[in-house]
């Protein structure tokens, strides 16, 4: 047998199989994306979000796990982070996407071409070497498609609204302009995370809810506002803008 392919010594069998059972749990986030894929060919809108959610919750602890168990050495021949990228286009763009384009979230006529655009700049998003800053930032809009386009949905946005965010957020995807991510970054993490845990929630209970329930619609409204506020504190200078001396 090649070196290469031998296990390390360190690691026990059921340090392996720890790691396995880590990389399965991470490849299932496709047979949840997958369900959630059924769900918008059968017109259920609710029930789409709902795997999404999971699909997104899957996406959120396999990561910090892996890098506990120290996957990448245990299992060498097979790169996490690949098959992370590769389940997360399928959730974050190309189901969100369909999503978008069976629930008719965008004005007349538009509808095609922007998904073609976002399937297109989502991919090579994913194959930016540069994803990540060093203190956990993401550079560019990072794809997150299931988010923004079940939380349009839910909150009934007009057709030309939807189409404006998603443009802009297009534009921003392939630029350096930085997103926090929720749990990576600490700056501000005591309210970065409770909000985002605020916003998927209220999106899931509104979906399971299967009624409109204002509350929480002005909820995931307002919610993005404070990853819009920790997008601008980042990027913009602000010693230029309030001068010398001066802080946000």
């Amino acid at each position: 047998m090649p070196p290469d392919s031998l296990t390390p010594v360190e690691y026990s069998d059921r340090d392996i199989r720890a790691a396995w059972a880590v990389h399965v749990l991470t490849a299932s986030g496709v047979i949840v994306g997958m369900l959630g894929l059924h769900s918008v060919i059968q017109g259920d809108a609710r029930g789409a979000i709902v795997w999404l959610v999971i699909a997104l919750v899957l996406d959120g602890v396999d990561g910090p796990i892996a890098r506990k168990l120290d996957v990448s050495k245990r299992i060498p021949m097979l790169d996490g982070n690949a098959l992370d990228l590769i389940i997360d286009y399928f959730t974050c763009t190309i189901v969100p996407l369909a999503f978008l384009d069976r629930f008719n979230l965008l004005p007349d006529n538009t509808e095609p071409p922007i998904a073609l655009i976002i399937l297109a700049i989502s991919a090579l998003w994913m194959a930016r070497t540069d994803q990540e800053t060093a203190d956990g930032w993401f550079r560019g809009f990072p794809a997150e498609w299931n988010v923004i386009i079940p939380t349009l949905y839910l909150i009934d946005a007009n057709p030309w609204a939807n189409l404006a965010i998603c443009v802009v957020l297009c534009v921003l995807t392939l630029t350096r302009v930085q997103f926090p991510h929720p749990v990576s970054v600490r700056d501000l993490r005591v309210i970065t995370l409770p909000s985002m845990v605020l916003w998927i929630g209220s999106m899931t209970w509104l979906a399971v809810a299967q009624r409109r329930i204002w509350v929480l619609q002005l909820i995931i409204a307002v919610s993005p506002l404070w990853t819009v506020w920790m997008v601008v504190r980042r990027n913009v200078p602000w010693r230029r803008v309030l001068g010398p001396g001066e802080s946000p």
